[in-house]
């Protein structure tokens, strides 16, 4: 057997063995996709504000006032007031028409008097439209913890969340008279986060 004989046979046998460059190659594509949202911008918020509250002892366990969402207050214990306030707002200003955000919140907050004495928001809620009275909204479970409600977005200042909540006496510490806010020193304010869904 030549030697050329002998290479081509080997190249023949190779052949067998090791496929045609490309015989074993496959080729697909994958496209791109992104889908683009407004970014979120909240504004126009408004305070809660429980109006003038009257008491005729040292709050205690049992004395509340109950802000709904409606701006309409219940009192228990020894306080008493006019009855109404202002529930607290937030806007979606800026958004996505369409989509759908959940809302986060604080559970509660401090007002203080801006000198040790102090009293807590509680049982935070959210809701929508003309609100509700107190209980009548959906629960506020801290910004971490879950959402409180969703809203689907429809522009034209329609996105407005209302929030409520109560003041418990069972949490009042040095307690005197006096204006109690979350902005004065020593209190706790009421985050508000909205992101889409």
């Amino acid at each position: 057997m030549t030697k050329k004989m002998k290479t081509r046979l080997l190249m023949g046998a190779l052949a067998l063995i090791i496929p045609a460059s490309g015989a074993i190659a496959a080729t697909t594509t994958i496209e791109a996709t992104a889908q683009f949202l407004n970014a979120i911008v909240l504004g126009n918020e408004v305070d809660m504000d429980f109006d003038l509250i009257e008491f005729s002892a040292a709050p205690a366990g049992g004395d509340t006032a109950s802000l709904g969402t409606n701006g309409n207050i219940a009192y228990a214990g020894n306080f008493t007031g006019a009855g109404t306030g202002i529930a607290g707002e937030v806007e979606v200003t800026t958004g996505t028409v369409g989509q759908v955000v959940e809302i986060f919140c604080d559970s509660s907050g401090v007002l203080t008097d801006g000198a040790g004495a102090s009293i807590n928001v509680t049982n935070i809620e959210v809701d929508f439209g003309a609100g509700s009275a107190f209980g009548g909204g959906a629960a506020c479970n801290g910004v971490a913890g879950a959402a409180a409600d969703t809203l689907t977005l429809a522009g034209g200042g329609a996105d407005v969340v209302l929030f409520g909540g109560r003041l418990d006496g069972a949490t009042a510490a040095a307690f005197v008279a006096g204006n109690y806010s979350t902005a004065n020193a020593g209190g706790d304010n009421i985050q508000v986060d909205v992101f889409y869904q």
